[in-house]
C-alpha cells in the first residue's frame, strides 16, 4: 500500500505541476513559436521580394538608354503642358497650318494618391504591406485649326505615329466655301504620377 500511495502522490504532484507551471510555460513557448513562424514567413517574403526586385532591376538595366527615352516620351512622369503644346503646334506647322485656342488642363484621378496602394498579405499571417502604385493621370488638350482636309488628316496620322499616347475624344468639322475646314479637337494624353 505504501508503494501505491507514493505513486498516487507523485502522479498528483505531476498533474498539479503541469496545471500550475508547465502549461503556462508551454503556452508561452507556443506563442513564441507562432511569432517566430511569422518572422520566418516575413523573412521568406522579403527574400522573394528582393529576388523579384533584382530581376526587375536587371531587366530595366538591360533596356537601352534610347528605349528608356522612348518610354519616357510615351508616358512621361511629369506634366509639361507647355512642351506638349509646342510639340503639337510644331507637328501642325509641318503640315502647313497652326493651331489656335490651345488649352491643356490636367485631370486628376478620382482616387486619392494615398488610397492608391496595393495591399499584400501573407496567407494566415495578419501582416500586410502597402506598396504605392503609380497613377495614370490625364491631360485634356483642346485646340482648333483651319486647314485643308488632307493636311489635317496627315496631321492626325502624325499624332497617331508619335511616341506620346494621345486619344482624340471629340472632333468637330465645319466646312467653308474656301476649301478649308474648321476643326475643333479635344484629345487626352497621359502621364504617370509616381
Amino acid at each position: 500500500m505504501n508503494r501505491n500511495f507514493t505513486a498516487t502522490i507523485l502522479i498528483a504532484l505531476a498533474i498539479a505541476l503541469y496545471f500550475t507551471f508547465t502549461s503556462g510555460v508551454w503556452n508561452d513557448a507556443m506563442a513564441i513559436k507562432d511569432v517566430n513562424d511569422q518572422y520566418s514567413g516575413a523573412i521568406t517574403n522579403a527574400e522573394q521580394l528582393i529576388s523579384v526586385r533584382d530581376k526587375v532591376l536587371k531587366n530595366y538595366n538591360n533596356i537601352s538608354a534610347g528605349d528608356r527615352g522612348n518610354l519616357d516620351k510615351m508616358i512621361p512622369n511629369t506634366v509639361d503642358n507647355i512642351r506638349l503644346i509646342i510639340n503639337l503646334n510644331s507637328v501642325a506647322l509641318q503640315h502647313g497650318f497652326s493651331l489656335k485656342n490651345i488649352t491643356a488642363s490636367t485631370k486628376t484621378s478620382s482616387s486619392d494618391s494615398s488610397s492608391n496602394n496595393s495591399s499584400v498579405s501573407n496567407g494566415s499571417n495578419s501582416t500586410s504591406f502597402n506598396i504605392a502604385v503609380p497613377t495614370l493621370d490625364t491631360v485634356a488638350v483642346t485646340f482648333s485649326a483651319s486647314a485643308p482636309y488632307q493636311q489635317f488628316i496627315s496631321f492626325t496620322q502624325d499624332l497617331e505615329a508619335s511616341l506620346r499616347i494621345m486619344d482624340i475624344t471629340h472632333l468637330t468639322v465645319t466646312a467653308n466655301d474656301t476649301g478649308t475646314y474648321d476643326f475643333s479637337v479635344e484629345l487626352n494624353t497621359y502621364w504617370l504620377r509616381q
